[in-house]
C-alpha cells in the first residue's frame, strides 16, 4: 500500500476529478483528457485510478496507445482495433460476460486484416458492440494512456463514450499531433492538465534514501524538468545504474565524478534525434558555449561545418520542441544542463571540433563545473556487443529506445511479453549491460539498431 500511495504523491487534486466524472458519466458517457508532458506522471496517475475504481467494483478496461510507426509499418490497427483486444483480454475475467469472446474475435480478424479505408464501417459498429456490451452491466471506465500512438483514435474514443462508459485518454502536447491533439480537446468533456509537482512530492517519490545534496544537484541540472516525476525516477535511476551514487552514512550522494545526463530514452532526447543529426550536435554546442545569439550562428555553423541556412532552420525546430529557450538577454539556451550533457555525450567529435583553436568562444560555467573539458561532462559509455545482433533483437532494442514497455514491445512485434523478456535476457548477457538505458546506447554503439534493421527487412 505505501507504494502504491506513493505512486500518486501530489495527485490528489487529479483523482478528485476522475473520482467525480465517474459519477457524472451515465448516461451520456463522458470523454475527460489528461493532458502533460512526458513523464509527468499520466500513466501513474491512470494506473491508480484504475487500481481503485477496481477495489471499489468498477469494471475498467486499460487501454495501451500503440506506436504510430508500428502502425504505418503492418498497415493495421489505425484505429486502436489490437489495443482494445489486449485490453479485453487482460480484463476478460472482471467483465464476466462470456459473449465477448466472439467480439474479441471478429477483433482481432481486424487486428490481422489489412484495415483499408473502405472497412472503417465495420470497425466503428464491431467497436460500437463491444463497448455497448460491457457497458449494459453497469459503470465502465475506459483508460487510453497515450492515445495519440494510436493513429486514428476519435472513432474508439467515441464508441465507448457512446453506450455511458467515462473515457479517460492521456495526451502529451506534442507539436508532431497538432492537429490531433487539437480535434481530440474540442471532443473532451474536461481537460486535466497535470503541472509539475511540489519539490517535497519529487523527494518522497525519489526515496529517503538519497542525500539532500543529491536533489540539490538534480534541481540543478534538470531545471524545470525536476518538477516531472518520471524524469527525476529516471535520472536516479540512471545514476543508479552507472555506479555514481555512493552510501555515505546510511545515505546515498553523488561521487565526486558523477554528471548528470536525461535518461537516454527521455522524451526531450527522441524529439532531438527525430530532427536529424544536426539537431543534438546544435545542443550539444551549449554545452560550450552556455548561450548564442542568432548573430554566433555563421561561427557555429563554420565549426561545424554546416550549411548556416541550414544551422538556423534547425534552431528554429530546436526552439518549436522546446529543446532551446531564450535567456534574459534573448540569447538561446539549453532547456536544462543535463539536455545539453547528455547531448555532449552523443555528439563527442561536435564538441571536440569547438573546442579546438578554431573556434574562439568562451568557456561557460557548465564546462568550469565539471573541470573544463566537455569529456568531463559525458558520462561512460556503457559496453557494445562484438556479436552480431539479429533483426528481431535490433528492433526490440530500437522499441525500448522509444520508451516502451515488454508488453508494447510483444504487441508491435506479435511476440508474447514472455518471449520479449527472454530475449532481453538473452540481450543482457550478450552485451554485459545492466539496465534498459545501456542496452539501447550499446546497440546504437555498435551501429547494430540500423544494420540488423536493414539486413530483416531485405530478407523479407
Amino acid at each position: 500500500m505505501g507504494r502504491e500511495q506513493m505512486s500518486i504523491e501530489g495527485r490528489d487534486d487529479a483523482l478528485a476529478a476522475l473520482r467525480s466524472a465517474l459519477r457524472t458519466s451515465a448516461p451520456g458517457g463522458r470523454l475527460l483528457i489528461v493532458r502533460g508532458d512526458a513523464g509527468i506522471g499520466k500513466t501513474r496517475l491512470l494506473d491508480a485510478a484504475g487500481r481503485r475504481w477496481r477495489a471499489r467494483g468498477t469494471r475498467v478496461a486499460q487501454v495501451r496507445g500503440r506506436s504510430r510507426a508500428t502502425a504505418a509499418e503492418t498497415g493495421t490497427d489505425r484505429y486502436g482495433v489490437g489495443a482494445v483486444v489486449d485490453a479485453l483480454r487482460q480484463d476478460f475475467d472482471r467483465f464476466g460476460d462470456c459473449g465477448l469472446v466472439d467480439a474479441i474475435s471478429a477483433l482481432a480478424r481486424f487486428r490481422q486484416a489489412e484495415e483499408p479505408a473502405a472497412r472503417f464501417p465495420a470497425v466503428a459498429a464491431e467497436l460500437n458492440w463491444v463497448f455497448g456490451r460491457i457497458s449494459s452491466r453497469g459503470p465502465v471506465a475506459v483508460l487510453v494512456d497515450d492515445v495519440l500512438d494510436i493513429a486514428d483514435p476519435v472513432p474508439l474514443l467515441q464508441a465507448a463514450r457512446r453506450p455511458g462508459c467515462l473515457v479517460v485518454a492521456s495526451i502529451r502536447p506534442d507539436d508532431a499531433a497538432a492537429s490531433a491533439s487539437a480535434e481530440l480537446l474540442d471532443l473532451a468533456d474536461e481537460v486535466i492538465d497535470l503541472d509539475p509537482l511540489a519539490d517535497e512530492h519529487v523527494e518522497a517519490l525519489a526515496g529517503d534514501d538519497l542525500d539532500e545534496s543529491v536533489h540539490t544537484a538534480l534541481r540543478a541540472a534538470l531545471g524545470p524538468l525536476y518538477g516531472n516525476p518520471g524524469t527525476v525516477l529516471a535520472t536516479v535511476e540512471a545514476l543508479r545504474d552507472r555506479g555514481r551514487l555512493v552510501a555515505d552514512g546510511g545515505r546515498l550522494r553523488l561521487d565526486d565524478q558523477a554528471s548528470i545526463c536525461l535518461p537516454y530514452d527521455h522524451d526531450l532526447l527522441l524529439r532531438a534525434r527525430r530532427l536529424g543529426g544536426l539537431g543534438p550536435r546544435l545542443l550539444a554546442t551549449t554545452a560550450w558555449l552556455g548561450a548564442f545569439g542568432i548573430d554566433d550562428l555563421p561561427a557555429v555553423a563554420d565549426a561545424l561545418g554546416e550549411d548556416v541556412a541550414e544551422c538556423g532552420r534547425t534552431v528554429d525546430r530546436l526552439v518549436e520542441n522546446g529543446l532551446l529557450v531564450g535567456d534574459v538577454r534573448g540569447r538561446l539556451c539549453c532547456l536544462c544542463p543535463a539536455l545539453a550533457v547528455s547531448a555532449v555525450a552523443e555528439e563527442r567529435a561536435a564538441v571536440r571540433c569547438l573546442a579546438g583553436p578554431a573556434a574562439e568562444f568562451p568557456k561557460p560555467a557548465l564546462l568550469r563545473e565539471t573541470g573544463g573539458s566537455p569529456m568531463a561532462a559525458a558520462p561512460a559509455q556503457p559496453p557494445s556487443a562484438a556479436q552480431s545482433w539479429s533483426a528481431t533483437e535490433s528492433r526490440i532494442v530500437e522499441l525500448i529506445g522509444m520508451g516502451l514497455t515488454n508488453r508494447r514491445i510483444g504487441s508491435a512485434l506479435g511476440l508474447s511479453e514472455k518471449t520479449v523478456e527472454s530475449q532481453l535476457t538473452r540481450l543482457f548477457a550478450k552485451t554485459g549491460c545492466r539496465s534498459r538505458v545501456a542496452l539501447v546506447a550499446a546497440a546504437n554503439s555498435a551501429g547494430s539498431l540500423r544494420g540488423a534493421a536493414l539486413r530483416g527487412r531485405s530478407a523479407a
